[in-house]
């Protein structure tokens, strides 16, 4: 990395980072309002919690497998507590995430109310791990990251961990982020598309975010993070 190139801005951090504090704090009172036997109703809203699930963890395998590694090299002893921290934290994240799963595969095939509040349970232990460690990667990390990491960097971290991810789903995965995303950090991550996206990429993002709000949250604009 040289002084020449730009760096890692945080706010590229904070716009996945507000999507998932907005959609996970809101989803047990979403699983909570699915009447007992409504299986139209939970069918929609396990595919809204998978489809969040999965794009969490694609975050945080791009994270493990791209970002962490370059960090170490560079930032060495100042980095390397820090990153064990992360890597537990993800550990304790994908084991609470896969509880989530697995309750919402059983809510998915039964719609029984008890599986109902199992899953709205498992989502409740998720929560707070989750959000505390983004708040930690945050303070601590992500500093390091504005230092040691450039931004062309960073755009190769999140193409490789959604790599996996269906094509399909990513202008809904993008219009999710953008709805609180920076928007000269929206502006800047459609011009690293490829050039046959970078024009239709934002109407589909912001129609494709709208509708399925309205199909879930019963409105186009939902609670921003910073109102939960």
């Amino acid at each position: 990395m040289t002084t020449s190139e730009a760096h890692f801005d945080r706010r590229e951090m904070l716009m996945p980072h507000d999507m998932f504090r907005r959609e996970f704090t809101l989803m047990p009172r979403l699983v909570r309002d699915v009447a007992a036997g409504d299986a139209a109703r939970a069918q929609i809203v396990a595919d809204h919690i998978t489809g969040v699930s999965t794009v969490l963890h694609h975050h945080h395998r791009g994270e493990d497998e791209q970002g962490w590694p370059l960090l170490l090299e560079r930032g060495q002893a100042e980095a390397a507590p820090l990153l064990e921290l992360m890597e537990r934290q993800h550990k304790e994240i994908e084991d609470a995430a896969s509880e989530v799963d697995t309750a919402t595969r059983v809510w998915r095939a039964s719609a029984a109310s008890p599986d109902r509040d199992a899953l709205a349970g498992a989502i409740d232990r998720l929560l707070p791990l989750l959000t505390g460690h983004m708040r930690t990667e945050e303070e601590h990390v992500v500093p390091l990251m504005e230092r040691y990491i450039t931004a062309a960097e960073w755009n190769r971290m999140v193409q490789a961990g959604s790599a996996d991810v269906d094509p399909e789903s990513l202008p809904l995965a993008f219009g999710m982020a953008m709805y609180e995303g920076d928007p000269e950090i929206v502006d800047a991550a459609i011009a690293n598309m490829p050039p046959d996206a970078r024009t239709i990429i934002r109407k589909l993002a912001v129609d494709a975010f709208a509708a399925h709000s309205e199909r879930i949250h019963g409105t186009a604009t939902p609670p921003r993070s910073t109102e939960l």
